[in-house]
């Protein structure tokens, strides 16, 4: 079976898939919709994880551009973006919802230089 099919699978698995039709799940971006899939769930289960975690770091093996460092998105992404990170042996930076308004006001965590390559995580 497949990378893509053992993940699907491994989400079913550990319940992170729901249905509901009446009503629908309203995502972030407003769209309705009648299936929702709850990855953070994942961090939770080493196994199921580590599918998902192999899977970005192939695929980011085989992009034609590498990125320099591995940028996970407040709060869902940070801790797939520290797994892959960790496993490509690159910096890791963290982008906040919003700007901090207290401290030095960041909206990055971690040190980004101009002109780096960032692959973003997200959720």
């Amino acid at each position: 079976m497949g990378g893509n099919h053992r993940i699907a699978e491994a989400l079913l698995n550990i319940r992170a898939v729901a249905l509901s039709l009446d009503p629908p799940f309203t995502w972030v971006s407003g769209i309705r919709s009648p299936i929702y899939c709850d990855n953070r769930l994942l961090i939770s289960h080493p196994d199921e994880r580590n599918l998902v975690v192999n899977r970005f770091v192939e695929e980011i093996r085989h992009m034609k551009i590498q990125p320099d460092v591995i940028a996970g998105t407040a709060t869902s992404g940070i801790p797939f973006a520290a797994w892959v990170a960790d496993r490509l042996n690159l910096p890791m930076v963290y982008v906040r919802a919003a700007k901090k308004e207290h401290g030095k006001g960041k909206a990055i965590e971690g040190h980004l230089s101009a002109g780096t390559n960032v692959l973003v995580i997200e959720d």
